[in-house]
Parts: structure tokens; sequence; C-alpha cells
């Protein structure tokens, strides 16, 4: 039985985009822990089980192969950096980066 797309998406696209994003925002952008998990509307703990892989890396190559998906998660940094990022924006985000690995057949076989 095929499961659907949304139910792959949750369990290892969205653990891998925050991942990303996180190790983005303190590796790459010098944000403390605190203000990357403050931003993402996480917890610190898990911004650093993150940053460590002990958390979305199930994901991640699926994430880093499709140029589409690095482009909205691009266009998510720099909102996330000049402060135009809301935790609501989340959803939209992560809808448009589905549609975009469905589209490319990333996550058809996942």
């Amino acid at each position: 039985m095929t499961k659907p797309p949304c139910m792959t998406v949750v369990r290892y696209i969205l653990p891998a985009i925050r991942a990303k994003l996180a190790q983005e925002l303190v590796e790459k952008h010098g944000f403390k822990s605190k203000d990357a998990a403050e931003k993402l509307g996480l917890t610190q703990a898990a911004i650093s089980q993150y940053i460590s892989s002990k958390r979305g890396q199930q994901g991640m190559e699926i994430l880093e192969k499709s140029t589409g998906a690095k482009k909205i998660m691009d266009e998510l940094i720099e909102k996330i950096i000049t402060n135009e990022f809301q935790i609501d924006d989340e959803v939209e985000y992560l809808c448009r980066i589905c549609e975009t690995l469905r589209n490319e057949g990333a996550i058809s076989d996942f």
C-alpha cells in the first residue's frame, strides 16, 4: 500500500527542513541556538539535535537533491534572517516544498 505524500513529508521532509534551517541559522549565520529555536518555534534541545544530525537526516538527501526545494529554502532562510518570517508561515513553505518535490518525483518512491 502506498502512503500519501503528506505522510512522507511530515515524517521525513519536515524534520529535514527543520534540520537544514537550524544548521543554516546557527552555523552559517551566527544565530545562537536559543534565537534559532525562538525563530522556528522549537526548543533549544530540538535545535541541538537537528544540528548534531540526531534528527532530520532521513529526508535530507531528498531535500538537498532538489534545486526547487533549495530555492524555496533559501527564500525561507532570507525571510527568517530579515525578520519577515512568522511561524505561521511554516505551513505555506512546507506545502510549497512538498509540491515541488512531488512535481520533481522526489517523494513518489520514498
